[in-house]
């Protein structure tokens, strides 16, 4: 049994076995949305917002304070448990920063070495004025300090001291970076989601290098192979699948994306939509893995779909929201028991 906790363009909400109920924050678009249990059994929601900071409820959601300790940036882009320290959390945000809290999301800090990479004033977004965006976080397996997080338009960045210090992994020329995942026991196999944007110190036009697509590394970041070149944001090995990876790319930002999946760690690809259209009308934003095993995917459209752990090309999706529901969903969540 698990909860399943939505930010929308509209607020909060909670998914129910009769559909959905609203949890508040309704004039606010929640852009990151992150649930937990306290030490007293509470359920705490952090709700980022899209330019007016950080929410917190200790009651489930029934009342709602705004986060003034600590958080410093006002667009919330990826809450997460941090793995370098057990009970701590991680936020992602727009300006490209990274956030730690230590209780529960109350408080915050900065993990201010990410401001001493060169080349940081250049980090930018091409939809907003803002410098950059940290748009996830993650650590392979094993790795108990090492964080990787995605930056766009930044690069890749790593740290291997728990959030210290940071450096940048080099991913070819592509420096738009929309996600960073891997395999769920290999921490060699990583996966780059790439977009078409380049740093303002790239090259473009005529004899620039071909930026997006995704790319894949097999020893750990060292070294990395475009896998595919069509614009994406979302890849995942799903936890109950290993052995498969699936992506969704489009040959245009926001449109026209497909759901496929590989056997082979993306050297071949095969159709995994059946139960949407192909192109999508949009495309997916981000794949998350469910406590069930199912897999779920927010589309740029605001859109969420879910579909059991398959073979290839059985994979089926449907929508995980009621037929009337209007919000358009930007972040999910889940809480286990």
């Amino acid at each position: 049994m698990f909860e399943t906790y939505l930010g929308t363009d509209a607020g909060v909400v909670r998914l129910t076995t009769s559909g959905v109920e609203p949890l508040g924050l309704d004039d606010q678009r929640i852009s990151a949305v992150y649930a937990l249990r306290d030490a007293r059994g509470d359920t705490v929601i952090l709700a980022g917002s899209y330019g007016n900071g950080l929410f917190r409820s200790s009651d489930g959601g029934r009342t709602w304070a705004a986060v003034d300790g600590g958080m410093t940036a006002p667009a919330a882009r990826t809450i997460t448990p941090d793995s370098t320290r057990p009970g701590a959390l991680l936020c992602g945000t727009e300006p490209g920063r990274i956030f730690r809290s230590l209780d529960d999301g109350s408080t915050w800090e900065e993990l201010a070495g990410i401001r001493d990479l060169a080349g940081y004033e250049e980090w930018f977004l091409p939809y907003s004025p803002r410098a950059g965006a940290v748009r996830n976080i993650y650590s392979p397996p094993g790795e108990s300090q090492r964080l990787l997080a995605s930056v766009e338009v930044g690069g890749l960045i790593e740290s291997r001291d728990g959030g210290v210090t940071w450096a940048y992994v080099d991913v070819g020329p592509d420096h738009d970076i929309h996600h960073i995942g891997g395999h769920p026991s290999d921490p060699r196999i990583l996966y780059a989601s790439l977009g078409y944007a380049a740093l303002k110190s790239q090259p473009r036009g005529d004899g620039a290098p071909q930026y997006g697509g995704i790319a894949r590394s097999r020893d750990g970041g060292a070294t990395w192979t475009k896998v595919e070149t069509d614009y994406t944001r979302a890849t995942i090995v799903p936890p109950a699948r290993p052995d498969l990876l699936l992506a969704g790319p489009a040959p245009h930002v926001g449109r026209m994306g497909r759901i496929v999946v590989s056997v082979d760690e993306g050297d071949t690809w095969e159709p995994a939509g059946t139960g949407i259209e192909t192109p999508m009308e949009d495309m997916v934003e981000l794949f998350l893995a469910a406590p069930d095993d199912t897999v779920w995917a927010i589309c740029s459209g605001g859109r969420l779909l879910r579909a059991e752990p398959a073979d290839p090309g059985a994979w089926h999706w449907r929508s995980a929201l009621p037929a009337d529901f209007k919000a358009k969903v930007e972040a999910a969540c889940f809480l286990a028991g």
